[in-house]
């Protein structure tokens, strides 16, 4: 009776060992076919999965096409592809400009400040220049830079300027129509300088910048600010005054100064470059030193246009920043290119202004190049 009973309980065992397996068996199986399935699956819609990130992206850079063309590879505007379409309406007159007034911005900086500041200019502001130079003492293809053969030190800035202005010359004269000066700490908006600039000849001997004055001197353009000359003003400054130590001293150190008596002795009109209310442009301070109040006392002082001309900063189509660190460039290339208001500019109307010919500058400009026809000593 007992061996009896040891056999079944064996067979019992063996009965759910061989239906475990079974259904393990099964299981397996089961598992195989439904994973082949779901492979096959996505095998078919991998290609509907591509197609559609390919139309999606066709049609997103034909969105941005028009905004895009305006910049070379190298040169990209800083864009938020969620901004684009609020740009759409602009993309066509900003293109004008960048393809119908060329600037070249050369940079004035030093070997320590090229990674401090330079390569930021480089990575914003920058970009929407037509062409970018960053004129130093040392050679550096990461920017790039020019390496131009004088010492380093604010006494040696004016020859700095000089030869910076022959080099670009000598080698890019027909690759812009106007040519911009700005410091290592200087933030520019492109846009406002081309609006600035569109009206006037580039065939016009003319230049333009934050316009200073002090006791007892003339006035000139403070470089912080930046300038930018015409291609003409650039030509009769190379073949009138480089070399000619009677028209431009070599023994002026200040910088800004002598380039003003420079240009001034050979008839370049420093024009005005304040907006329709007479506000300035060209900020040779940072935003933060100027609004909501200004913190410069010198400014006031030394601005070219008395209070009665109504000295306010700043243009709602302000030009350029000076002392400005390379974090700010960042932010106000964000708040400018980036941020939107909701509701708010959106029906504004971007018209340019109507071109003004030579003779219409020398009206315009009449008591000052007047007065500035003759040489005076440096």
């Amino acid at each position: 009776m007992t061996q009896t009973t040891t056999k079944a309980s064996a067979f019992t065992s063996i009965r759910f060992i061989l239906k475990s397996l079974l259904y393990l068996i099964i299981g397996l199986i089961i598992g195989i076919e439904f994973t082949l399935i779901l492979f096959n699956e996505s095998q078919r819609c991998n290609p509907l999965l591509v197609q559609t990130s390919e139309l999606l992206l066709t049609q997103t850079n034909k969105d941005t096409n028009s905004m895009l063309s305006l910049i070379s590879a190298n040169q990209t505007a800083w864009m938020d592809e969620e901004n684009i379409s609020s740009h759409q309406q602009t993309s066509s007159v900003v293109q004008h400009l960048f393809n119908s007034t060329r600037v070249m911005c050369w940079i004035m900086t030093h070997p320590d400040n090229h990674q401090a500041r330079a390569v930021h200019i480089r990575n914003t502001w920058g970009r929407r220049c037509n062409i970018v130079l960053f004129m130093s003492t040392q050679a550096d293809e990461t920017l790039p830079s020019i390496q131009l053969p004088v010492e380093n030190g604010p006494d040696h800035l004016w020859n700095k300027t000089k030869l910076a202005l022959k080099y670009i010359y000598d080698h890019h004269l027909n690759d812009a129509d106007w040519f911009l000066k700005a410091d290592d700490d200087t933030y520019v908006v492109m846009e406002n300088l081309r609006m600035l600039l569109y009206k006037y000849p580039a065939d016009a001997p003319v230049y333009f910048g934050c316009k200073l004055k002090r006791q007892y001197e003339e006035e000139y353009m403070v470089g912080g600010a930046g300038y930018v000359l015409s291609k003409s003003a650039l030509v009769k400054f190379i073949n009138e005054a480089y070399d000619n130590g009677d028209i431009c001293s070599d023994s002026e150190i200040d910088e800004n100064f002598a380039l003003g008596n420079c240009l001034r002795n050979i008839g370049v009109v420093a024009g005005d470059s304040r907006d329709e209310q007479l506000k300035e442009r060209f900020i040779p301070v940072s935003p933060t030193h100027v609004i909501p109040e200004f913190k410069m006392e010198w400014y006031a002082r030394e601005i070219y246009h008395s209070e009665n001309e109504n000295v306010t900063c700043c243009s709602d189509h302000a030009i350029s920043f000076h002392y400005t660190t390379w974090r700010e460039f960042y932010t106000l290339d964000y708040l400018i290119y980036s941020l939107r208001p909701f509701g708010v500019f959106a029906d504004i109307e971007w018209k340019l202004p109507e071109k003004l010919n030579i003779s219409d500058l020398y009206s315009v400009e009449r008591e000052y190049f007047e007065n500035s026809t003759q040489p005076i000593e440096t």
